[in-house]
């Protein structure tokens, strides 16, 4: 019999789909969604419940919120009618500091591990309220779950006690790949749609907001020498104001919005382009990077951004996006760089079974 866990996450994101169907190989899992109408993160859910195997959910929305952080009614008796042996909590939420103080408490056993999406520069600036917030439930728990190395070793030297692991938003390739059967049509679709046949391509996928650094990315390519077309796949709050800004700067017709897309109407863009640019001035993590690099599609990154780990002289540059010389440079010599080959091969340089075999790893089973 496999032992109880309960996972406590925010919302249902399609690039955490493999991994949760991963954890439940371990655990006779239940997956607790606290935050699941998150402004931008209201995926197409009846499809992802779909592709969840053996896991049960439950959508918690009784409660109310403290600015933008939800504290929800009813965790105490979720815990106690499953009575789980391990429970996983994502980031230092009031959910994650009650799961700790029931510890703390002993009005339960259970192992208890956090799960964070931290990049360094996050783990190591954080201060105040919300690092007595990280100590209390860090000092109360078993491991944490981080996703990148560096981010490792950060935690081990402040948290000496602490079990650390590795595993990021990662998806499994064979997932991802199978949609491939279906990139023809949709790619002769988007090509007589947008005119981009035999065109040059950039793509940009995810929310159009200010920290994405779309306007910097717009702002660069009016000084650029490129003959590249840029491809925004995404929605957000920002959209009618990078419109009136690529008009400004006379580059319009070399730029689209497509709006957003999902599975293999999203991934054909990835086969699609030259290369994947993602110019963000804060990213926690990118999962967008992940499945790109599956696509063998390039990816020109943010140094702000926490998936750097994916990344290395082969499949991509890194760069800093606040250095408008610097991002100049860099743009001009991805385009002079990479173009579309017939056939892609997976860039990723990590594998996806050894990174998700952690969360076995705490000594349940």
């Amino acid at each position: 019999m496999r032992p109880k866990a309960i996972y406590f996450y925010q919302y249902l994101p399609p690039w955490r789909i493999d991994v949760f169907n991963e954890i439940a190989k371990h655990y006779d899992l239940t997956i607790v969604f606290t935050d699941a109408e998150s402004e931008g993160f209201t995926y197409n859910r009846s499809l992802l419940l779909s592709k969840l195997k053996d896991i049960k959910t439950i959508f918690l929305n009784n409660g109310f919120k403290i600015g933008t952080r939800p504290v929800r009614l009813g965790i105490y008796k979720i815990i106690k009618n499953i009575k789980p042996d391990i429970i996983f909590s994502h980031e230092y939420s009031p959910t994650s500091i009650l799961v700790a103080m029931y510890r703390q408490l002993r009005l339960f056993k259970y192992k208890y591990i956090i799960t964070t999406s931290d990049n360094l520069k996050m783990a190591e600036d954080t201060k105040g309220t919300k690092a007595k917030f990280r100590s209390y439930v860090l000092n109360n728990a078993d491991g944490i779950v981080v996703y990148s190395n560096s981010v490792k070793n950060w935690y081990e030297r402040q948290f000496p006690k602490l079990q650390v692991e590795v595993c990021p938003n990662i998806q499994n390739p064979k997932t991802l790949l199978n949609y491939k059967k279906d990139f023809s049509s949709i790619i002769e679709i988007y090509n007589k749609k947008f005119d981009l046949k035999n065109k040059k391509i950039m793509l940009f996928v995810g929310r159009l907001v200010h920290v994405k650094g779309l306007d910097l990315l717009l702002n660069v390519i009016s000084k650029s020498n490129t003959d590249h077309q840029l491809v925004i796949v995404g929605e957000g709050a920002m959209e009618s104001r990078l419109k009136e800004q690529a008009k400004n700067l006379g580059i319009n017709k070399k730029v689209f919005f497509t709006g957003g897309y999902s599975g293999a109407e999203l991934y054909a863009w990835y086969q699609m382009a030259d290369f994947f640019i993602l110019p963000s001035r804060y990213e926690p993590f990118g999962a967008v990077v992940n499945e790109a690099l599956i696509y063998g599609c390039p990816v020109v990154a943010s140094k702000y951004i926490g998936a750097l780990d994916f990344i290395n002289s082969k499949n991509g540059i890194v760069f800093d996006p606040l250095d408008e010389k610097e991002f100049i440079e860099t743009l001009e010599t991805a385009c002079n760089t990479y173009s579309k080959r017939v056939e892609r091969n997976n860039l990723m340089i990590h594998s996806f079974e050894d990174y998700v075999k952690v969360f076995n790893n705490f000594g349940i089973n």
